[in-house]
């Protein structure tokens, strides 16, 4: 049985149509139905608890901060208000001579919900600068400049900023037993040793 050019060519673009479609369509989620989750993207107001400076610090020294609001998903509590979390000094330099400044730089790790779920943040923070009058310095005294500091940077506790959780985080607890779950844990906050 001969196949008319035109059937066959139909079939082709139908075909190729559906492998354009397919190329297009959104990924399969890793989402588990039915438990529910903290949104990846979800911002977290938090004030600083260490003080940190760029003249003492150093690069891994653990910096705990703490809500300053609660988080609630489907109405319920999730991370209280005052709960503790971790970030990590990524960078500390201590000011220079010449008038070069300090630079911190923060990276979120985590904090825990009630129930004890991990929760991964992100927060690419930093400060640099301050820095001496370099144009003073230069006309006033010369090569003898080189003996003015910048100054440290500093990041005094109370310092409020925000976090955003780093991926969609599973509480491994559905809408139904959500409130009850949360309800019977404990808070949980970080301790540094």
């Amino acid at each position: 049985m001969k196949v008319p050019k035109i059937l066959v060519i139909a079939v082709l673009m139908v075909f190729s149509c559906n492998l354009v479609g397919f190329a297009n369509a959104p990924q399969v989620s890793n989402l588990i139905p039915g438990d529910v989750y903290i949104p990846k993207g979800t911002l977290l107001k938090t004030e600083i608890i260490t003080p940190i400076n760029s003249g003492k610090n150093k690069v891994n020294d653990i910096v705990l901060f703490k809500t300053t609001e609660s988080i609630v998903i489907n109405g319920v509590e999730v991370i209280p208000k005052g709960t503790t979390g971790e970030a990590i000094v990524t960078k500390a330099t201590p000011a220079g001579s010449w008038g070069k400044g300090g630079k911190l730089e923060l990276a979120a790790k985590s904090i825990k919900t009630l129930n004890g779920i991990e929760v991964p943040l992100t927060l690419d923070a930093q400060k640099s600068g301050g820095g001496a009058n370099m144009v003073l310095g230069v006309i006033a005294f010369g090569v003898f400049s080189g003996f003015l500091r910048g100054s440290n940077q500093n990041i005094p506790t109370g310092t409020k900023f925000q976090v955003a959780v780093e991926s969609d985080t599973d509480l491994q607890v559905t809408n139904e037993t959500l409130a009850e779950v949360m309800k019977n844990s404990k808070i949980v906050t970080v301790t540094v040793q």
